[in-house]
């Protein structure tokens, strides 16, 4: 006949070979670590500073860095471009289409791209449903982007609409 203590030192058996040979099971058996390398760019160059002369605040702000030749000749066209209010040229996009599934929106984007239009999406997530939409451009001529529309009409059969692009 099985005692109590019989019993209880059974248990304690278990649970010890429990303790000892789960871990065996449970630890990736002989998984080896792989070394990952990461190739790190070089330390930029530290500028040297001349410090034996301060230079105040105000005598900063008159020294000017000077932009690259290429920001003054984008500057100088868009001042003859229409600007709104806040300053921004005014520039046109195309939407061309809206979906209630992501899935389908981006594969109408990358058709479009595929086909050599600067196409992209905008998600519209304040009204139900929740709309994907897709638009070709921007452009700052509103000629060009009526050219583009009709370009899509020939090619995708899509009747797209014309809006003012909006960052």
């Amino acid at each position: 006949m099985v005692t109590y203590w019989q019993r209880l030192i059974g248990a304690i058996v278990l649970v010890a070979l429990m303790i000892i040979f789960l871990p065996m099971f449970f630890n990736g058996g002989d998984v080896e670590p792989v070394d990952i390398l990461i190739e790190m760019p070089e330390k930029p160059p530290i500028p040297e500073f001349d410090i034996s002369k301060p230079i105040k605040p105000s005598e900063l702000k008159a020294k000017e860095e000077p932009q690259p030749s290429g920001i003054d000749e984008t500057l100088e066209a868009l001042k003859d471009k229409k600007t709104d209010a806040e300053g921004l040229p005014v520039s046109w996009a195309l939407q061309v289409a809206s979906f209630k599934e992501r899935e389908n929106a981006e594969n109408l984007r990358d058709r479009l791209r595929e086909g050599g239009f600067k196409a992209y999406i905008k998600y519209r997530l304040d009204v139900e449903p929740k709309m994907v939409r897709v638009f070709v451009g921007p452009v700052l001529e509103r000629e060009e982007i009526d050219k583009l529309k009709a370009d899509i009409n020939k090619q995708y059969k899509l009747e797209g609409v014309v809006v003012r692009y909006l960052p």
